[in-house]
């Protein structure tokens, strides 16, 4: 008597378990998942977004610090042909005016 009575309770509380504590529980934690598979995919999407702004940011930064060096490396060799130009003037006055006083 008393095994069949335990047998009935047990199947009993499992079944008031089931409805009121496992289904709620599982269904709260399946959609626990689902909004954490949602964040983790956006996040992922986010994530090769970023990397390719930053691949072709880095490409922009590489074409303008080339762009810079030209411009820095032009204007050195413009400078220094100006600089020798103005230092040949200046030898060829400054001999021009050694010849005078000789």
């Amino acid at each position: 008597l008393t095994l069949p009575f335990v047998a009935v309770t047990f199947l009993t509380m499992m079944a008031v378990l089931n409805a009121l504590w496992y289904s709620p529980v599982t269904a709260e934690v399946d959609d626990r998942n689902k909004k954490l598979l949602k964040t983790l995919s956006e996040a992922t999407d986010m994530l090769s977004k970023a990397d390719e702004m930053q691949v072709v940011y880095t490409g922009q930064l590489r074409e303008a610090r080339e762009k810079a060096s030209a411009a820095v490396k032009a204007y050195k060799e413009e400078t220094g042909i100006a600089i020798s130009t103005q230092i040949e003037a200046a030898a060829t006055a400054r001999e021009t005016k050694a010849a005078e006083v000789k």
